[in-house]
């Protein structure tokens, strides 16, 4: 399926879907279960040697996390749009949600962890498998750590 040629030429944002509350975890094979690394959900728009960070409610945080927008120009890839979290670690590599907001930080403390892959190359990969978009990610992603 292509994708329509806006959303990625012009870092259109994709609203994310929301989770939704739950009183039990739910359970069998059917389920897939992600870590949540008290982080920032980002949205990744990457085409040829731009890159553009979007925060979940759309907001351009490319300014406040450029380390990982320079990490993102070496993605193989003429365009991309990929679903993942920022996430600061303390010294001990422990996630810490404060360190995000400091304006000068170690070397090797913000990551980017991608979780998905929603465009890739001009084609849109959301009716996908989940399972197949993560696998195609996985061969695709340099070392998210910065």
């Amino acid at each position: 399926m292509q994708l329509h040629p806006e959303v990625v030429s012009e870092f259109r944002f994709i609203p994310p879907c929301s989770p939704v509350t739950a009183k039990h975890v739910p359970a069998g094979d059917g389920w897939l279960h992600e870590v949540k690394f008290d982080g920032y959900r980002v949205q990744v728009h990457k085409v040829g040697s731009r890159v553009v960070i979007f925060s979940r409610n759309g907001h351009d945080f490319t300014e406040r996390f450029p380390s990982i927008a320079q990490l993102l120009h070496e993605l193989p890839a003429k365009s991309a749009v990929l679903d993942g979290e920022v996430v600061a670690s303390d010294a001990d590599g422990r996630p810490n949600f404060a360190r995000l907001h400091v304006r000068w930080t170690r070397p090797g403390t913000i990551h980017l962890w991608a979780f998905d892959l929603l465009a890739l190359n001009g084609q849109d990969w959301r009716p996908q498998p989940l399972a197949k978009r993560q696998d195609r990610l996985a061969h695709r992603r340099p070392c998210a750590r910065i």
